[in-house]
């Protein structure tokens, strides 16, 4: 990474630190999060301005695009605002921010806000998301997504403020440490689950087959594929379920910091229609920091979960996880916000 590079990198890393909730101040020393707020953003660093990124991500739009049977056109050439961007505020502060488009639905784009030197503030925030759509505005965003270190007293201070459009959480971030989860009493389903580690075309076939089977399989959450699977498995994190001794379902959770955290995010989860229900998902989470290689103290399990994905999140509280942060839709005065979601954001 170049001197120039460096520099955005410490400055985003510097202004996210200001956003991060009082529990991972908690967990870190201010120059550990530091660092894992660097090693996250610094595939953000590298895409601002970055013109080669951006006729990546236009073209991969324009793909789309050719596909859709909507007929959804983009028509927008320029690879500078395909690319991430700094925007400046009016009263001299500036955010890092990038046009997305949710579940690469074409018709569903919104702003990502990367970074902000702005203070977290609920007027901040509107005043960053007005002014990012407006940035954007030839993609005709719906509304902005901003990372936030606490979620329901800034959703509810924005929503009080006069010239506020549609605010809504997009994903809870729940984590806690591997270490206290593991010094947790035990739920009474936990003698009943097993887990054993298992090949990743057997655990992505398997998964397929649980979403496909699942009501709710697509509405907060894609499979994960194969070579998503196999990093959990190099990092000895990918394991077939059991449930007194019978195939049951898939866990997987690879190693990845982000959000200013260091540990395992649950990437997969999925249970077998007849093993569902019955209390499995805490013991399932609790087998899986056993199994986990050795943590070090400020190892998580975290993960994103959509605040009507009420199973998750329960499962999630009972072994000791809790909300750190997460992600706020925020739509300025006009824009409609953003419609329930049925998948991950890309």
């Amino acid at each position: 990474m170049g001197e120039l590079r460096d520099d955005l990198l410490e400055d985003l890393a510097a202004a996210r630190a200001r956003w991060i909730g009082p529990q991972l101040q908690d967990w870190y020393a201010a120059d550990e999060l530091h660092r894992q707020l660097r090693t996250a953003l610094e595939p953000d660093a590298e895409r601002v301005e970055n013109p080669e990124f951006g006729a990546e991500v236009r073209d991969l739009v324009q793909a789309d695009q050719a596909a859709s049977a909507e007929g959804v056109h983009v028509d927008v050439e320029d690879p500078l605002l395909w690319a991430d961007r700094r925007l400046t505020h009016d009263d001299g502060g500036w955010s890092v921010i990038g046009i997305r488009f949710r579940g690469r639905d074409l018709t569903c784009p919104f702003v990502d806000v990367i970074a902000s030197s702005l203070n977290p503030t609920p007027q901040n925030i509107l005043t960053i998301a007005a002014d990012a759509v407006e940035d954007l505005a030839a993609f005709r965003p719906l509304t902005a997504r901003v990372t936030v270190g606490e979620l329901e007293g800034l959703r509810t201070g924005i929503e009080e403020l006069p010239d506020s459009g549609p605010v809504s959480v997009d994903h809870h971030v729940v984590a806690g440490l591997v270490r206290d989860i593991n010094h947790r009493t035990r739920v009474a389903s936990h003698p009943r689950i097993s887990l054993e580690p298992m090949d990743v075309t057997l655990a992505a076939a398997r998964v397929e087959e649980i979403y496909a089977a699942h009501p709710d399989g697509g509405r907060w959450a894609t499979p994960a594929r194969a070579e998503e699977l196999a990093e959990a498995a190099e990092d000895g994190a990918l394991f077939e379920i059991f449930a007194n001794g019978q195939p049951a379902g898939v866990v997987a959770a690879p190693r990845d910091d982000d959000f200013g955290l260091t540990g395992h995010m649950v990437q997969e989860i999925c249970l077998d229609e007849q093993h569902r229900g019955l209390g499995y998902g805490p013991a399932v989470l609790q087998r899986l920091c056993e199994a986990l290689p050795a943590p070090g103290p400020g190892t998580v399990l975290w993960g994103t979960i959509h605040p009507e994905n009420q199973p998750s999140l329960r499962n999630a509280y009972a072994v000791g996880r809790i909300t750190v942060g997460g992600q706020l839709w925020v739509a300025p005065p006009g824009s409609p916000g953003m419609p329930a979601p049925l998948t991950r954001p890309w």
